[in-house]
């Protein structure tokens, strides 16, 4: 059923999404860089509504595009099938979700989930409406999770590249596409909020968004102007219990096991490490995005577009552990794989911590483009456009101990931990002493100035092979300054192993004996209780003395102004400064980089076809070429080598000081700072795009094609750490590695693919079809942490230093195939003809390549990042299900998401081992009604069986459990309405 001017705005939003894709048969980064996107007719609105119009707009996108794409669309006006972007993408087929905020980080889980893989690889590129963004935290990236969800139109995947797209993604591209006035025939307003509430954190958030749109014809032309607010509130509460690494331990007849699970010089595996967490987060997501139109004549279309974007995170975190469990006992028991699973802990230590984190994240992004298409072959387009993003971090601290050491009963051989405290108490004040203080700090910052520009041709033959040909050029100039400290640990009053001769400060004490005494200190502690920890499933000692929140949230200076006072030793923790000029980049404590990246682009790009000519089949396609120049500029920050002792030695005066002299001179002389480094690279990236039409619904597709993605910015680091090595008298050059230096590495060039692709597409009814996709790539120049020579002069001395620094090398394939298939069954009768089926599953294989450290002044990182591991992020298999419900007014749809087991990190922070990630599935839900033309209601559910996240650590053949998580199951009521 079709009509005109149809009144119901449901309707107009997903139908006219859907009609409008399928007839520019265009991708949308085609659209904003191809001037053949614009469509001027009007075109007639097919009413569908709800689940079915999101499946037919992605379907129409993926059946028309031009190149490999998947895409999830919004259903109404904000809203995305999922809460969030991050949530959403995982559905789609090749996509896989990282649930932590930091693989380094692995004991936070994130609460709307991580960072982004496609077809297991993270180099993705992230867009908005086709142009650059990215965000400050992140480096090149865009985090997913601090963007609005409310904002989107939808998201499309695109998995292989073609010549007019722009460069910088190997596994993909993700496009978020935003709403212009011009997407609606009328005007609009339209309202969407809703309540969500945490079951683990029994607390609940409002959110809702507006979008007003209208379009008028004036003297000057067509006029459209849309305004799209959200202010997005979540919280989530995640319960963890984690242990360390399982160091091996060879035991003795005195601390063989009672039970027999072992034997005296029998080697076990014992972790060395035990605690248990709380974290609470919530986050306030602002964003607003406004677009005007303006078609002065049917030739020129002037688009102006404005998003801005703001989160505000904030957690706190209360983690209680002990660090006594490596040392044997005759109680403890062992698995068959030798590894610990219980005993009893004497004399443990207990520690507390209470972390505060308070973020704010900050993007905003300004285009205005034209379309111009004349009544002629020729056609152009262009835009300019600028992109500004700030990441503030600030993370806080504190330490306490408790004196006297209770014994630590520990099982960990079911599916979750039990652990028991006896002897001793944990609940008297003044049983804990001031342990330590930590702080860290961020200000970064980076923008973008980018414009293009596009003309085409279209040949009016239409038996013409080539239907058209377009070229275009791009620059743009990125400056990133990146300001942030080390984590900057020290000691209060006292620690298990001393506290430097000062006296110790218990938690009720106002300060230390002869000392400054501050009324406030007894009250900068608080009981926590572990209320309803793992929903009560895990027992553990579940109250104690912790460092208070309101010490940690209101600023370092506020904490060292009250913790001071417990600094009796004279020394210990002060907190950081933001003065971040006062650092040394390099030097473990932080400091700034700052770097300038400058690109040169030119492209051309064919679109083909012919009817019935490809042994008797039609076909259509685009073969293009894009070339780009890299230019990146920095200065050096080098730290010259630090030389004790003198020579000759007062017990060989006649020492040979000659190698000495000339070390001194070169360690003195100056400074190698300050020199300016800029470095170029130029890539040639073909791409060939083929689509034949065996049937009137079968289409096949083949695709090679050429990409890179650049050096992520920690990686081009401009320090260098040289050092020159003696042998133990002190003089005498080290004869295996006299000259040695560590740092990043300004000069890598980019990470390359040759990717082909294949897919064979069935597409049965509108929103109804059978695909079938495999993939390979072949990738060149993995970035990791190698060594190289590099030749240094100072004061007149030159040496060559073995440098430990990211570098390029290692050749490595990616391989796998994608199953997907949609459907609503329309033939059954009566309301059984509802139903509908969505699935999709992924498979990947891969060999060769390298991971990279994240931290090159971390002999353990490298050391970990060298080994012969997986690559991070990939899982071999993944899959989607979901059932589908839509008829009489109900929308239902109740999706599982599941992946494999996969490298979470090669060495992940405090246990410097390799954390997996296991098995791990996640069922949501949702359910609408609509009560009218205009308005809905509906519930809509995440972590229905409250999954548990097990991680793992180890090699490959011994991988115990190292961390359980439980987070809320969430629960939203929404309301949605359209006039």
């Amino acid at each position: 059923m079709s009509r005109t001017n149809r009144t119901n705005r449901f309707a107009l939003l997903c139908g006219v999404s859907a009609l409008s894709l399928g007839a520019l048969a265009l991708p949308s980064v085609a659209l904003a860089q191809d001037p053949e996107g614009e469509d001027t007719t009007e075109v007639e609105e097919v009413v569908v509504t709800g689940i079915r119009a999101q499946l037919r707009s992605a379907q129409a996108i993926k059946q028309n595009s031009e190149v490999i794409v998947d895409s999830v669309t919004a259903v109404d006006i904000g809203a995305l099938p999922d809460r969030s972007v991050s949530e959403a993408l995982q559905r789609i087929s090749g996509v896989t979700l990282q649930r932590t905020n930091a693989a380094r980080d692995p004991a936070r889980l994130a609460a709307e989930g991580g960072g982004v893989f496609v077809r297991g690889l993270s180099w993705v590129r992230s867009e908005t409406n086709g142009r650059d963004i990215f965000s400050a935290s992140s480096g090149r990236g865009l985090s997913f999770e601090d963007v609005s969800a409310d904002l989107l139109a939808g998201v499309d995947v695109y998995k292989n590249v073609a010549a007019n797209m722009i460069e910088g993604g190997i596994a993909g591209t993700i496009n978020l596409r935003t709403r212009v006035p011009f997407d609606s025939a009328d005007s609009l307003i339209a309202v969407n909020t809703d309540y969500n509430y945490g079951d683990l954190s029994e607390r609940g958030f409002w959110s809702g968004s507006v979008i007003a749109s209208d379009r008028w014809d004036t003297g000057i032309g067509e006029i459209g102007l849309m305004a799209n607010i959200s202010i997005g509130n979540v919280g989530n509460r995640t319960d963890s219990i984690s242990v360390d690494r399982y160091d091996p331990v060879v035991l003795n007849a005195g601390n063989a096991p009672s039970d027999g699970s072992a034997a005296a010089g029998q080697t076990v595996y014992i972790p060395k490490y035990l605690g248990w967490r709380t974290i609470d987060w919530e986050q306030k997501r602002t964003a607003v995005a406004l677009a005007a139109q303006w078609r002065p004549n049917d030739d020129l279309l002037i688009t102006l577009q404005a998003l801005g974007s703001q989160a505000d995170a904030y957690n706190v975190e209360y983690a209680l552990g002990t660090e006594s469990v490596l040392t044997p006992n005759a109680t403890y028991s062992y698995n068959d794989d030798d590894v610990f699973i219980g005993g009893t802990v004497p004399n443990a230590n207990y520690n507390t911590d209470t972390r505060v984190g308070d973020d704010t994240k900050r993007t905003g992004d300004v285009a205005l483009s034209f379309q111009y298409t004349p009544d002629s072959p020729w056609s152009f387009s262009g835009d300019l456009q600028y992109v500004k993003s700030t990441a503030e971090i600030y993370s806080m601290t504190a330490f306490t101990q408790l004196a006297n050491r209770p014994d630590l009963t520990i099982t960990i051989g079911g599916d979750l931990p039990t652990i028991t405290s006896t002897g001793g108490t944990m609940t008297d004040q003044s049983t804990y002493w001031w342990a330590a203080a930590m702080d860290h700090i961020e200000d970064n910052e980076a923008d973008e100035l980018a414009g293009r520009f596009d003309v085409r041709y279209d040949d009016e033959n239409e038996d013409a092979l080539f239907k058209s040909i377009a070229f275009g050029i791009r620059g743009t100039e990125k400056n990133y300054t990146n300001r942030q400290t080390g984590y900057n640990w020290s000691l209060l009053s006292n620690q298990y192993w001393g506290n430097g001769g000062g006296a110790v400060v218990y938690l009720d004490d106002t300060g230390y004996p002869g000392g400054t005494q501050d009324p406030r200190l007894p009250q900068s502690s608080e009981l926590y209780t572990f209320e309803n920890f793992f929903r009560g499933d895990a027992p553990v000692p579940g109250v104690a003395w912790f460092p208070a929140e309101s010490l940690l949230n209101q600023g370092t200076a506020y904490a060292y102004d009250i913790l001071r006072n417990t600094e009796s030793s004279g020394w210990g923790w002060t907190p950081l400064s933001d003065d971040y000029e006062s650092y040394r980049l390099g030097g473990g404590n932080g400091g700034i980089t700052e770097l300038t990246e400058e690109t040169q682009a030119a492209y051309v790009y064919a679109r083909f076809g012919a009817e019935d000519a490809l042994f008797g089949k039609s076909f259509d396609g685009n073969v293009g070429l894009r070339v780009v120049e890299t230019t990146t500029a920095t200065q050096t920050i080098t730290t010259l080598p630090t030389i004790n002792g003198t020579c000759p030695p007062p017990l060989f005066p006649a020492a040979d000081c000659t190698a000495f002299n000339q070390a001194v001179a070169f360690a003195t002389g100056g400074s190698l700072d300050g020199l300016p480094i800029e470095h170029s690279y130029t890539e040639v990236l073909p791409s060939f795009n083929l689509r034949v039409f065996l049937a009137e619904d079968l289409q096949a597709r083949f695709a090679v094609s050429r990409a890179m993605v650049r050096p992520e910015m920690y990686q081009l680091q401009p320090f260098t750490n040289l050092s020159i090595n003696f042998e133990s008298d002190g003089y005498t050059l080290d004869d295996v590695a006299p000259f040695t230096g560590v740092g990043g590495n300004p000069t890598l060039d980019p990470i390359k693919s040759t990717n082909y692709d294949f897919s064979l597409e069935w597409y049965f009814a509108p929103a109804g079809s059978l695909t079938l996709a495999a993939f390979h790539k072949d990738i060149t120049d993995y970035i990791f942490t190698g060594t190289e020579t590099q030749a240094f002069t100072n004061n007149g001395v030159t040496y060559d230093f073995l440098l430990t620094r990211y570098i390029n090398g290692d050749e490595g394939t990616v391989d796998g195939a994608e199953l997907a298939y949609q459907q609503f069954y329309d033939f059954l009768p009566g309301w059984l003809g509802g139903f509908g089926l969505q699935g999709n599953f992924t498979f990947i294989d891969s060999s060769g390549g390298r991971n990279a450290s994240q931290n090159v002044l971390d002999p353990q990182q490298n050391s970990g990042a060298s080994a012969a591991l997986p690559l991070e992020g990939m899982s071999r298999t993944s899959y989607n299900i979901a059932a589908l419900y839509e008829k009489y007014g109900i929308s239902a749809r109740l999706a599982y998401n599941w992946r494999e087991e996969y490298l979470l990190t090669t060495s992940a922070a405090n246990v410097n081992a390799p954390v997996w990630a296991s098995d791990f599935g996640q069922l949501d839900g949702s359910i609408f009604y609509a009560i009218n033309d205009d308005l809905k209601i509906g519930i809509q559910s995440t972590n229905i069986l409250n999954e548990r996240t097990v991680l793992k650590v180890g090699n490959e053949t011994r991988k115990p459990p190292y961390n359980w998580v439980d987070t809320d199951r969430r629960v939203a009521i929404v309301l949605r309405a359209a006039f």
